[in-house]
């Protein structure tokens, strides 16, 4: 860093100053060091409030007595200093903020009522981080002399300093005749959080009052772990803000309260959506069965988008449970319900969903029968495998067939065997099935005793093996077995 030639003087004087000895301990240094802002160069300034902030910290550190009391003492001192400039009083005030003691609580309500804003600011900052009810009512007794911004900042630093003794001087700007007051009033409230102020919030939220305030002490009641279950009760059935409503009746599922049931019954009749949303997911997520059978029960009654949303939470639930509710939404349910509830089923499904499966991969629409396959791929169930050897041995050719079809997405005991056993039959048409599927599944063996089976067959069955060789076999098969096609 580039550090100017009025520094260096500064620098200078800093070192000289530690040498002598003023009224206060510190003074000296502070006052050398604020009057550094004096230049306007960023890089002076820089250290400048380096400088000050490392004096502070070494003033209070542990092995030092009373050295709050005595940096305190300087920093006011330097605070009322007419050729001290602003930037520097600035940067005191936000010290006074770290390590201020009471005594510096009238002076800096001073400030806080002067007329610089910005040192205004600065010095109600410092007064909110003093402790002691000297701080406090200091906040209190400027209150009444603030303009609706001053009042603002007030009633938040209370909030932050969250002490019981600000609960009813608080309490008493709900009726406000300025709404942003009153609604800061309510947000200061739930801030403290103890038990005066939930109270206060309470016999509030019985009183009519406008819709933000109402709003706000809904919200600051719910910001509230310990709001009681009557109350949450009363804000999901009655609120007026959404959100709210929302929110309490997650709090009602999460806590597993009294008439849960009912409460989500009544979420899932609601108009709004996000009421509606809020009540599947808590439910379904809450792992509380009597909870997730009072949305699963009513399935059958929901529109799409809620359907949906439960297709969504049936990870949260018993596999059996949530593959019976996707082969109802299949049942009932539109194109995209089909396709999501087809998904679910590759990753919970059981012998239950093979009909199903193999019914959607033969007869469904093309997007369906893909999902069909996928979830054929992955549904992991030995009875599934069972079925399909099944139906390769079948004398009904349409089993075969579809049997034959599916192997090209799930690999049984044995699948190849059956494949190339009909190939070497004299049906034709499970050939040309068998063919297909081999088309697709065939390795370098599979591709040797496909050779071997063409050279013992003559005509169509002939030409259908040799067609597919000359297609596998530059890729798959083995230099040998594509000299022996060549010649095929």
């Amino acid at each position: 860093m580039k550090i100017s030639s009025n520094w260096t003087l500064a620098l200078k004087l800093v070192l000289v100053s530690s040498t002598l000895s003023f009224a206060g301990e510190y003074r000296d240094r502070v006052i050398v060091i604020s009057k550094i802002f004096r230049n306007s160069d960023p890089d002076v300034q820089y250290v400048a409030r380096r400088d000050l902030e490392v004096l502070v910290s070494d003033a209070t550190a542990p092995a030092r007595a009373n050295g709050a009391s005595k940096i305190t003492d300087d920093l006011l001192y330097a605070l009322v200093q007419n050729d001290i400039p602003v930037e520097a009083k600035k940067y005191i005030l936000r010290q006074l903020a770290r390590v201020g003691t009471s005594k510096a609580v009238s002076p800096l309500a001073q400030i806080m009522m002067g007329r610089d804003k910005h040192l205004a600011e600065e010095a109600r900052a410092a007064i909110e981080s003093i402790r002691g009810s000297k701080a406090s009512n200091a906040l209190k007794a400027a209150y009444g002399k603030m303009n609706t911004e001053g009042k603002l900042n007030i009633l938040k630093s209370l909030a932050l300093r969250g002490e019981s003794s600000s609960v009813r001087f608080i309490a008493n700007e709900l009726d406000n005749s300025s709404e942003s007051i009153s609604v800061t009033a309510a947000w200061a409230l739930g801030e403290i959080g103890n038990s005066g102020s939930l109270r206060t919030l309470r016999n509030a939220y019985s009183d009519a009052r406008s819709g933000p305030v109402n709003q706000a002490i809904e919200r600051s009641l719910l910001s509230n772990p310990s709001v009681d279950s009557n109350l949450l009760h009363d804000i999901f059935s009655q609120g007026r803000d959404a959100a709210s409503r929302r929110a309490a009746l997650r709090i009602l599922i999460k806590r597993q309260d009294r008439d849960v049931e009912d409460a989500i019954g009544l979420g899932l009749k609601s108009e709004e959506a996000d009421l509606r949303t809020i009540a599947i997911e808590s439910a379904l997520s809450s792992g509380v069965e009597k909870f997730q059978r009072a949305v699963l029960d009513r399935v059958v009654e929901m529109g799409s988008e809620d359907m949906l949303i439960v297709l969504g939470g049936l990870n949260n639930v018993e596999d059996e449970v949530a593959e019976s509710i996707a082969q109802k939404v299949i049942e009932i349910g539109d194109e995209s319900l089909r396709l999501n509830a087809l998904d679910l089923i590759g990753d919970v499904g059981s012998k239950r969903s093979i009909d199903l499966l193999l019914n959607t991969f033969e007869n469904g629409d093309r997007a369906s029968q893909i999902k069909a396959a996928s979830a054929i791929a992955q549904i992991d169930t030995p009875e599934f495998d069972k079925r399909l050897a099944g139906m390769l041995k079948s004398s009904h050719s349409k089993k075969v067939l579809l049997a034959q079809k599916v192997l090209v997405y799930r690999n049984i005991p044995d699948a190849k065997m059956h494949l190339l056993e009909a190939v070497k039959g004299k049906e034709p048409a499970f050939a040309r099935g068998a063919l297909k599927t081999l088309s697709v599944i065939a390795d370098s063996s599979d591709l040797d005793q496909l050779y071997t089976i063409a050279n013992s067959k003559s005509g169509e069955s002939k030409r259908m093996i040799v067609s597919l060789l000359k297609k596998l076999a530059p890729e798959f098969g083995s230099t040998a077995l594509q000299e022996r096609v060549i010649n095929l």
